[in-house]
């Protein structure tokens, strides 16, 4: 859990700006115990047959925010079935709800989760599939497979679709790594969105000054952050995990040359980074970006506030490209494709009014045109392509967005994934803040992923 935990003030800060946003916003729900409870009992008085169920969400855009907003629409619609929206800081969400579905807890009806963490809930037999479900609406799940990508829908099967996949979450949600930069500055400066990483260092060298002012930043939190930007620039050299995802197929390549070229590139962005970079997730990042401490982010997967005059005085000026690529005759853009699904545990009590939050949550316009528009106007960014085409015209990185997934490249589906990721992430928080040479942070990489990989039975000991 201490691998998640970020520097004692950026959480009293980061709490600060969250009880700030709920105050301004009046918005139902919470994270605390205290605020569950008084939800509790305020709504003991409601009509007999209320069913009352919990939706778990990460905190802030993307997430909370947009699953607040659509839920007037949703109490109409549904008003015997209450839910409760408890928000927390991403950082501390994810780990906590692994350790929750493998304690069998009940407490959680829908989960607002990361795709990566999804083969570790199915292997671990977690998650109630939703097939069932979408066959009872064949309209529905008609309009669900023509609109969002099939790549996207993946994320949440065992296995791909083409391969008899069965699905165990429905995305209100997409994303992909992208690259953050302010046009004004950039226009101020002379310079253009990298296309190479070779070119992202000379866009950091000249807006901080040669170093002197740093205002560029990613996401370099020590563990599952780290590794995102690590592994995207070993993928753009051409590199990747394995040689194949099959049987005799599991060969590391992390200490590789792709590995000592993306930790090249680090060790020389560093000397630009604004120094949150070092224990940012995505509750800092956003944050630096949207007061204007960081004004370029070569790899960020940053959010729908920074389009949004609400939330920041510079919406109209930051502007994504696709992340930068590598060089030589292997270069390829591969960003990281992200998004959280909505997954129902199997400890559930009330999956019926689970399934209708989820259905409502990632409908589009054939179902209601209102639901859409409200969680795109309360910074959500739809997994839907006709949702991100129609509002473009107030979210323009959606237009980023389409162009990122195709070339998106998705985490390990596999159910170490995680435990791998946070590996790879400690030894390169440890490499960036010279604890260890690149050369060390390698080897250590290797070995850990090795081990982890031994023994979960993919190696013949």
């Amino acid at each position: 859990m201490d691998r998640y935990s970020a520097d004692g003030n950026i959480v009293a800060a980061l709490a600060e700006i969250k009880r700030s946003r709920r105050s301004a916003l009046g918005l139902l729900g919470g994270g605390s115990i205290a605020g569950i409870a008084g939800l509790a009992g305020a709504r003991t008085a409601r009509a007999a047959g209320t069913t009352n169920i919990v939706s778990w969400a990460p905190s802030g855009q993307r997430w909370e925010f947009p699953q607040k907003g659509v839920y007037p629409l949703f109490e109409k619609k549904f008003p015997n079935i209450q839910v409760q929206i408890v928000a927390e800081p991403i950082a501390d969400m994810l780990p906590k709800s692994a350790v929750a579905l493998a304690s069998k807890s009940n407490r959680y009806d829908v989960i607002h989760e990361d795709y990566n963490f999804v083969p570790q809930f199915i292997a671990q037999h977690a998650l109630v599939p939703l097939d069932p479900y979408l066959d009872r609406d064949p309209a529905y799940k008609k309009d669900i497979f023509s609109d969002i990508p099939e790549n996207v829908l993946d994320l949440y099967r065992d296995k791909p679709a083409a391969q008899g996949g069965k699905l165990y979450g429905l995305p209100p949600d997409s994303n992909a790594q992208l690259q953050y930069y302010r046009a004004d500055v950039f226009e101020k400066a002379g310079i253009k969105p990298a296309v190479t990483w070779e070119e992202a260092i000379d866009n950091a060298k000249v807006l901080s000054n040669n170093g002197k002012n740093r205002n560029v930043g990613s996401t370099l939190k020590r563990g599952y952050w780290a590794a995102h930007v690590f592994i995207t620039i070993l993928r753009s050299y051409g590199g990747d995990w394995f040689d194949q995802m099959e049987p005799g197929g599991w060969h590391l390549r992390l200490d590789s040359e792709e590995g000592h070229k993306a930790f090249d590139i680090l060790m020389r962005l560093k000397p630009y980074l604004e120094p949150i970079s070092l224990n940012a997730s995505d509750d800092e990042a956003n944050t630096a970006m949207l007061n204007g401490t960081w004004v370029y982010a070569p790899v960020e997967w940053g959010g729908s506030t920074m389009n949004d005059p609400k939330f920041t005085k510079y919406s109209d000026v930051w502007k994504v490209d696709i992340v930068p690529k590598g060089t030589g005759p292997k270069a390829r853009f591969a960003p990281h494709m992200g998004g959280l699904g909505l997954i129902m545990p199997v400890f559930s009590r009330h999956q019926e009014a689970a399934w209708e939050w989820i259905k409502f949550c990632c409908s589009g316009n054939k179902q209601d045109p209102a639901i859409g528009r409200a969680w795109v106007e309360n910074t959500g960014q739809p997994a839907r392509l006709s949702l991100l085409r129609e509002y473009s015209n107030i979210r323009p990185y959606f237009a980023g967005l389409m162009a990122s997934l195709p070339v998106a490249m998705r985490f390990l589906p596999i159910p170490e994934s995680n435990a791998l990721y946070v590996t790879v992430g400690i030894e390169v928080a440890a490499v960036v803040t010279g604890g260890k040479t690149p050369a060390q942070g390698l080897k250590d990489m290797q070995a850990e992923a090795t081990r982890i990989m031994t023994m979960s039975g993919y190696y013949k000991t």
